[in-house]
């Protein structure tokens, strides 16, 4: 064991995905540390950290779970994420917090791209990686064939934990002393090479791995051990300021919304006074805790580089920052909500509960992104996929006692404008007011995103009411003419006025929307579509069909699988097909795949980008709320005259 680790705390998460066998990985840490007297079962719904009726019935992990375990003197945070996509915001959320990360991979079906995309995701953070090779007891497993990919893919050193006789020559083409044993024939200390391993590591050269069955328990224990002996406590000053984020937010009926935090600096003590500096708001701590299994208990306190679950945030959601954000570090986005539903409750009556409950999950779920336009009473939301509709359907049933509609899922397009043009508006009646404002809009090429510049002085535009115009850009853009969201494009503030005594606060809060949407009506605006990148195997024969779909599905064929795409179908009996596909045309074609293969088609399908729309294709939505370009009507809402 190492030194270093004795008496602390390290955070590691579960990451894998979906029916690679994590939760059971998971099950069996908890039993092999002595956490729980017996691992759970995902099939029979009794895992520990499946906690929702939904995840014991339909067997999958639906939200992020944390549990602490203890392991040769060590505290040892585990976080068990969801495998399925349509959960991968919980996945984003959750891999920031991270000291190492336990990448479980399934022996037979190997690396998948979700698989990959987490593991990017990881690199960019600099998260070190251990790999668990599991199902080795299942009929096709080939331990072998995985460690290929995953050299190939992931561009991995592999190192076999346990056996350090071999590492000497993997760790040498990265280490200029090791080299030099090597090449005189010596052999280096296991301090030498342990230490090297965990420098390579967090330079994503080299991954440990172990193979096992977690279902038999096989391959636990010494996981175990390989987690002491590579992952590295946090950097963390527990005399600093206070430095958090909040990673999970769940709801208590008696304590209200409980938030899963990371302390990267300082110390917090129940009753402290927190500051949520994404809220702007302080509040009170009741109880900070942990969970074992599935028992809570009162810790008291907390230091840096600890993770605990914080009751009595009471406005609190999931990604916020509390205290000095400086020291937290930013995400790394992996999921993409690409579609959404417009809800109704069965009963009218129960309209300002589903609102409720809405806003109550999207405090979980920031992604869910609840869209509520009282004027013309409109619920939305933004999903990922039919299993996370499915999961939010039996949530407002059995959480919150409602019966919900949920029309069809929408394809969330983008809009973004065609040509150049100036956005101008004066808003000088009714008085009191003055805020006029000059933009210049430019179009970017595709996935620049929003650029916005100021090049009007203070002397014309005081820099605090160009301060609100700044904040507006975002709230104006998220409606075009076409009614989505409008992107790459470049804004400049090119000149405007205020005035000294009919000026208002607000003023150019009220007149920024109205200038941009003239301003995008006069450079017109196209649509643009979400695109996916897909992988799917299939037998032989079936190629002709699916190529056939894909073409009318307006998909587009690599001639050759991509280099970062593994290759781990039998030549002589599948067929390995990759490419890019809109997402509106292939809502149904993971049905079709099962349908045309008997079940032994093997799909993919990540979000790529977005792309310009082809003409007669995709669709317009209606603006919700008052728009800005019925001026009048507009003005009297934001003066909060109507509704």
């Amino acid at each position: 064991m190492s030194v270093e680790n004795r008496g602390s705390v390290i955070n590691i998460g579960i990451i894998a995905h979906v029916d690679a066998g994590k939760t059971t990985l998971t099950e069996q840490l908890l039993y092999h540390s002595g956490a729980v007297l017996a691992p759970g079962s995902v099939d029979l719904g009794t895992a520990q950290t499946d906690y929702m009726e939904v995840e014991r019935r339909r067997g999958i992990s639906v939200r992020t779970a944390t549990t602490v375990i203890h392991w040769q003197d060590v505290t040892i945070n585990l976080i068990d994420t969801p495998g399925h996509v349509d959960f991968a915001a919980e996945v984003e959320r959750s891999l920031q917090v991270l000291d190492c990360a336990v990448l479980c991979l399934s022996a037979v079906e190997g690396v998948q791209a979700q698989s990959e995309q987490y593991y990017q995701a990881l690199r960019r953070l600099n998260c070190p990686v251990i790999l668990f090779i599991n199902k080795t007891d299942r009929t096709g497993a080939d331990p072998e064939r995985v460690l290929a990919t995953v050299r190939q893919l992931l561009r991995l050193s592999v190192l076999p934990a346990g056996q350090e006789d071999q590492w000497l020559s993997e760790l040498a083409e990265h280490d200029d002393q090791l080299a030099e044993l090597w090449l005189e024939g010596r052999n280096a200390d296991r301090e030498q090479l342990v230490e090297a391993l965990i420098r390579q590591m967090h330079d994503g050269l080299t991954a440990p791995y172990l193979t096992g069955s977690a279902l038999l328990g096989q391959g636990i224990r010494e996981l175990l051990d390989l987690i002491i002996l590579t992952a590295r406590p946090p950097a963390g000053d527990p005399d600093g300021p206070v430095a958090a984020s909040v990673f999970k937010v769940e709801h208590d009926p008696r304590l209200g919304r409980i938030a899963y935090v990371r302390l990267y600096s300082g110390r917090l003590k129940n009753r402290d006074a927190v500051f949520n500096a994404t809220r702007g708001t302080t509040a009170k701590i009741v109880q900070i805790r942990k969970t074992s299994g599935r028992r809570a208990f009162d810790i008291g306190e907390m230091a840096a580089g600890d993770i605990a679950a914080i009751c009595g945030l009471s406005d609190v959601r999931a990604g916020d920052w509390l205290g000095d954000t400086a020291q937290v570090p930013r995400s790394v986005p992996v999921a993409q909500p690409l579609l959404q539903v417009r809800l109704r409750p069965v009963d009218e009556q129960d309209l300002s509960r589903l609102v409720a409950a809405c806003e109550e999950l999207t405090a979980e779920d920031p992604k869910l992104d609840m869209i509520w336009v009282p004027g013309v009473r409109q619920l939305l939301l933004h999903v990922t996929g039919p299993i996370q509709i499915e999961i939010l359907a039996n949530l407002f049933e059995t959480r919150f006692d409602l019966k919900v509609g949920i029309e069809p899922p929408q394809i969330i397009y983008r809009e973004t404008p065609v040509k150049p043009a100036i956005g101008f508006d004066a808003y000088t009646m009714p008085k009191p007011c003055w805020a006029i404002v000059r933009f210049e809009i430019e179009p970017l090429p595709t996935g620049s995103g929003v650029i916005y510049e100021s090049r009007t002085p203070d002397t014309r535009i005081h820099y605090r009411y160009q301060g609100q115009v700044e904040q507006t850009i975002g709230p104006a853009l998220q409606q075009g003419p076409l009614g989505w969201q409008v992107t790459d494009l470049k804004i400049s503030l090119a000149d405007g006025e205020d005035h000294p005594v009919h000026t208002h606060p607000l003023d150019f809060a009220t007149v920024t929307p109205m200038a941009i949407m003239k301003g995008l009506v006069a450079a017109g605006t196209r649509l643009l579509e979400p695109i996916l990148r897909f992988w799917l195997s299939i037998p032989q024969a079936d190629t002709g069909r699916m190529i056939s779909r894909i073409v009318t599905m307006r998909g587009q064929l690599d001639a050759e699988p991509p280099d970062d795409v593994p290759d781990q179908t039998d030549p002589e009996t599948r067929r390995l097909l990759t490419g890019r596909v809109p997402a509106a045309e292939s809502m149904d074609f993971p049905v079709y795949v099962a349908q045309v293969t008997g079940g032994r088609g093997i799909l993919t399908m990540t979000f790529a980008d977005y792309q310009p729309c082809p003409e007669g294709y995709g669709e317009s939505t209606e603006y919700r709320g008052i728009n800005p370009l019925d001026r009048d009507k507009y003005i009297l809402y934001v003066r909060g005259a109507i509704q």
